[in-house]
């Protein structure tokens, strides 16, 4: 009888600190997922500022090239050159908005799958925002010497663009051609390992930072 009894209160005595470690665990796991995130969130917060300039710059955009296609209407170049500005701001400033909200779906209280998966979306969000932003740079930055040219053949009478734009012209569409083709050659089957190791240099510290804080905290919980 009494040693039934002992092996009994053993078992609860067993129990009861067994219950205990997996409360402290959990206690823990919680602080430190809390603290993580707190982390994550805060290396987050220069990408959320960058988003934010982006849009300044996307509304600058706009507001130039409206003044561009509405007071040089009747010059074609000015004309197409102040559209093109105007889409290029909208898009810059939807792209921004887009990483912006995935920036806020990073919250405190989802479990680490959950994160993961959003970190992931924020990830290939920044990535295409970067193409649709950066791309097009490679023509971009010959509109304002088209504009300037366009402006003095409207002063002179003279007609037609120098030789010079015209190369710049057919070098940027060929630079830009060539990065989208890159971009294709990397997607395809054994080059994984490069296109990550580019991606990770395309995303820059704050997205790299957020994955290993969430990395770590993976790694804890599976502990």
């Amino acid at each position: 009888m009494d040693t039934t009894m002992e092996l009994d209160d053993l078992k609860l005595a067993w129990k009861t600190l067994d219950a205990r470690l997996q409360q402290q665990n959990a206690l823990q796991l919680a602080e430190l997922h809390e603290r993580r995130i707190g982390r994550i969130r805060a290396s987050l917060r220069p990408l959320m500022i960058g988003q934010i300039v982006q849009i300044f710059f996307g509304a600058g955009s706009v507001i130039v090239g409206v003044g561009m296609w509405k007071t040089f209407a009747a010059i074609v170049p000015m004309l197409l050159a102040g559209i093109v500005f105007h889409v290029y701001g909208v898009l810059t400033i939807i792209a921004a908005v887009v990483v912006l909200g995935r920036i806020v779906r990073i919250d405190h209280n989802l479990p680490v799958l959950e994160l993961q998966q959003r970190l992931a979306s924020l990830r290939k969000a920044y990535l295409i925002s970067g193409m649709v932003i950066g791309l097009p740079w490679w023509l971009l930055w010959v509109l304002p010497p088209m504009a300037v040219a366009s402006l003095h053949n409207a002063q002179t009478g003279e007609s037609g663009l120098p030789l010079w734009i015209w190369l710049c012209i057919a070098g940027g569409t060929a630079g830009m051609l060539a990065t989208w083709a890159f971009h294709r050659w990397l997607q395809r089957p054994g080059r994984e390992a490069l296109a990550k190791r580019m991606q990770d240099n395309a995303v820059g510290g704050s997205l790299r930072k957020a994955q290993a804080e969430l990395d770590a905290l993976k790694a804890y919980a599976e502990e």
